[in-house]
């Protein structure tokens, strides 16, 4: 089973035993592998015997012979370090040999992974201490042990005597320079879980959330931003940091400040083709390798989405209701106002499109095969994906309503209110809204998850409509909404984003039903979505499942995963009622059992929701 440490932007991975033997396995901080294959081995040699960790420390333990006892502890704290205790259990001397071994690549990310048919790099030589630099870019990593180093090779030979120890240790410290290096901010993150509900169960699930929040939490200089998920998106994403901080708003708005704030020093200034960087556009991600940041990919930042711009809009009108926080919108109205120019140029032509890049499709549902026609196969570009249009009403609404733009506020609404209209006409298909529209302007008929995100946005003429469907049996699983009706040609349980249950899209389609009233639906979704966090390992929601009735995990889903760990929390506010009106409202589905704490414009309040709701203002 496989062992994760994270924090501020660096993660280790490793094997119960402490090794680093898989592929993936490793020590990195922003987008570098500083350490892999690393390797302890022991003569006598030692059997395991359990291992228990958290997110900034792991312990392994292990027994040699009858005679002693290994004990393999692992930090991250800025650096990662590794001790070895052996204690020695019996009445006579105990000799031991220790072999540890490692390799220091300093490679990208993305060199590991063999992206774009990058190919992972050797293993530098060096004693002690390893440099890497590409352009501006300078890594670095100095190794400090109280082992013996013979070549690459760390060793040493002692005899414990009986009822002593001997205690070894091991620690790499990496080192960034350039743009990086003034991004990223040392200040942690503090978070108590806001949550209380009754159950043990659910109460360790939502712990659980709150310690997923804080392993995958970058301090930058502009605030605290989510990372997406581990191990292969520790970096910030638009889209992801976006809607994760949009679901903590009412208990942790400091995360919608930061996201803001980083992703508006980013925002796309010129036309770019090869990162897809366009004036008024926010990022899809932003990588801190050395690759991305020297030009050597375009990741850094990489712009191939079409979501993340609206979704902006509309995360600073909704920081803006719950918190009050006009000082910021203010310093950020430019940057509001260039994403919104961005949007309204792209619904010239009726719609926001787009057509496949280095991303197959350029919505939440990335992958190159997750959007496709009724026959299964892939959608005739360009796209105009159903959610994407909702976001675009979403943001001109809060834009125009909040005074958010230096635009004309009345124009903002009427061009919502046409893009209403022409949306209801052309996506609604009967008794759901399609998919999409495909290059040729024909609706794709085909009954998703995407359209159950339109709840939250406001533009769905057809809400309740749109709610029944998606409560049927070929759409809702024992553990929630599939992504992809279980009737349509294309579904696959297993497959990325063509039939499995990811929590944060069941989240916002829960918000969508409080939106409308329908927070009993809400409930029944939610309590699905609590009952699979407590059969999962750790209590940890990961990025998805698959979309059978039975709880059986995806391959290589992301986990933890911040959008999903604070999916319980957006849960919790749909079932709540919850909403950041002219005051703090609350109007919670019956038979909820929930004490939570919730921040409204800089004040606290305590909500209790029992058979009946009380907010206690402080």
């Amino acid at each position: 089973m496989r062992v994760t440490l994270s924090n501020n932007g660096a993660f280790a991975l490793t094997d119960e035993e402490g090794n680093m033997t898989d592929r993936y396995y490793g020590f990195y901080l922003l987008d570098t592998r500083f350490v892999r294959k690393a390797v302890l081995r022991v003569k006598p040699e030692p059997e395991f015997i359990g291992a228990s960790s958290t997110f900034r420390e792991g312990i392994s333990y292990f027994s040699i012979g009858d005679e002693g006892i290994l004990v393999r502890k692992r930090t991250l704290d800025g650096s990662y370090s590794e001790e070895f205790l052996i204690y020695n259990a019996s009445e006579r001397p105990l000799s031991v040999a220790i072999l540890y071994t490692y390799e220091a690549p300093i490679e990208d990310i993305f060199q590991g992974r063999g992206f774009m048919g990058l190919k992972e790099e050797v293993a530098l030589p060096g004693k002690g201490f390893y440099s890497r630099r590409v352009g501006t870019e300078e890594r670095t990593l100095r190794i400090e042990s109280n082992l013996t180093r013979e070549g690459e090779n760390l060793r040493a030979r002692i005899e414990i005597s009986p009822g002593e120890k001997a205690g070894f240790f091991v620690r790499f410290i990496p080192g960034i320079s350039g743009r990086a290096s003034g991004i990223v901010g040392e200040k942690g993150v503090s978070l108590q879980n806001p949550v209380s509900t009754g159950s043990v169960a659910l109460d360790g699930a939502f712990e659980r959330a709150v310690e997923n929040l804080k392993a995958l939490t970058l301090s930058t200089v502009y605030g605290p931003v989510p990372l997406a998920g581990l191990p292969y998106f520790a970096c910030p994403f638009g889209r992801d940091a976006i809607i994760t901080s949009l679901f903590l708003l009412p208990y942790y708005p400091g995360y919608a400040g930061g996201t803001l704030k980083l992703f508006a020093s980013i925002q796309g200034r010129k036309n770019d083709p090869e990162s897809e960087e366009e004036p008024g556009k926010i990022p899809h991600e932003f990588r801190l390798g050395q690759l991305a940041q020297s030009g050597k990919v375009p990741f850094g930042p990489y712009y191939g989405t079409v979501d993340a711009t609206p979704l902006y809009v509309a995360l600073a009108g909704e920081y803006l209701r719950w918190t009050g926080d006009e000082k910021l919108i203010e310093e950020l109205r430019p940057n509001i106002t260039m994403a919104v120019k961005w949007i309204l140029e792209k619904l010239r032509d009726g719609y926001i499109t787009y057509v496949p890049g280095i991303l197959g499709n350029k919505g939440w549902k990335d992958s190159r095969d997750a959007i496709v026609d009724e026959d299964g196969n892939p959608a005739k570009p360009p796209i105009a994906l159903v959610e994407v249009q909702g976001y675009a009403y979403w943001a001109l609404k809060l834009a125009g309503e909040l005074e958010l733009t230096d635009l004309d506020p009345k124009m903002l609404l009427r061009e919502a209110e046409k893009l209403k209209k022409r949306f209801n006409r052309d996506f609604w298909v009967g008794n759901y809204y399609a998919l999409a529209l495909n290059g040729d302007g024909r609706a794709l008929r085909v009954v998703s998850s995407n359209m159950g995100h339109l709840l939250l946005t406001g533009v769905a003429e057809h809400g309740r409509e749109v709610a029944e469907r998606l409560f049927k049996p070929d759409m809702l699983s024992t553990h929630g909404i599939r992504t992809l009706s279980s009737k349509e040609k294309a579904y696959n349980p297993f497959r990325y984003h063509r039939g499995s249950v990811w929590p944060h899209d069941n989240a916002l389609i829960a918000l969508g039903l409080a939106r409308i009233g329908r927070t009993d639906l809400a409930k029944e979704l939610a309590e699905g979505i609590f009952e699979t966090a407590k059969l999962m390992p750790w209590r940890e929601l990961p990025e998805l499942y698959s979309g059978l009735n039975d709880l059986v995990p995806v391959p290589r889903a992301n986990s933890p995963q911040a959008w999903s760990a604070s999916s319980l929390f957006a849960l919790v506010t749909a079932i709540l009622g919850m909403e950041a009106e002219d005051e703090l409202t609350v109007r919670p589905a019956e038979g909820v059992n929930f004490l939570v704490r919730v921040t409204f414009r800089g004040r606290k309040y305590m909500i209790r929701a029992n058979r009946g709701v009380e907010v206690e203002p402080p």
